[in-house]
């Protein structure tokens, strides 16, 4: 509110990044390096939660938390609640792989590497 009554709104980002993901829901068992990827493409209401529709868009190939909280510039923990919503309803799958646990090992810590290297 102005002095004179008037309303003028913050210019800025309305929310901070805590507030992206739903309260009280639960990470789901999600790690930093657990690999998601979209069921969907983005559909015409996700533009009205810019984070849902960029995770959609991106991830149409298995990606680790951590790769996708820093696209989205969020904190690991936000994009893990992000991305556990989004597997609740169905816009996401947690990816399990079905190779042995040595290879899965090294191919993620060559994608986190690739990643930090982006950065």
């Amino acid at each position: 509110m102005t002095g004179d009554g008037g309303y003028r709104p913050d210019p800025g980002r309305l929310l901070r990044p805590f507030a992206v993901a739903a309260a009280g829901a639960d990470d789901a068992g999600l790690d930093m390096l657990s690999l998601v990827v979209a069921t969907r493409p983005p559909a015409d209401a996700d533009h009205l939660l810019p984070e849902r529709e960029a995770a959609l868009s991106w991830c149409t190939r298995p990606r680790t938390i951590v790769e996708l909280a820093a696209r989205l510039q969020l904190p690991i923990r936000m994009a893990k609640l992000l991305v556990a919503g989004m597997i609740a309803d169905g816009s996401m799958r947690h990816c399990r792989p079905s190779v042995s646990g040595a290879a899965v090992g090294e191919d993620v810590l060559r994608a986190v590497l690739e990643g930090l290297r982006a950065l």
